[in-house]
């Protein structure tokens, strides 16, 4: 029998402490990256556990500037990818929002 996976969602490039956005879409996704291994480790994961990432975007315009902080986050490790373009978020300020997942072995 199969575990449940783990969903990270709604991870976005809201700074928590300011509540305000990172000034540019790298900046966004290094802190929504941030937001998703401190959300994994309080469930006893790390990024390296990640198999699947979701990438939703209102704009592929700069998005190559992610990913020195994609290698970094994720290590050696490869998960499945997903890019989705979205018309907009509820915050238009929000560039960029990320899902991860973990799957989890079978049990």
């Amino acid at each position: 029998m199969r575990g449940q996976d783990i969903h990270v969602r709604h991870l976005t490039g809201i700074d928590r402490a300011t509540g305000q956005t990172g000034p540019g879409l790298a900046e966004q996704c290094r802190l929504a990256l941030d937001h998703g291994a401190a959300a994994l480790a309080r469930d006893g994961h790390a990024m390296h556990d990640v198999t699947r990432a979701v990438f939703l975007l209102r704009d592929t315009d700069g998005f190559a500037a992610c990913f020195p902080h994609l290698r970094e986050a994720f290590g050696s490790g490869r998960p499945a990818t997903t890019l989705r373009l979205v018309p907009g978020f509820d915050d238009p300020d929000v560039l960029i929002e990320i899902e991860l997942v973990v799957g989890r072995p079978d049990a």
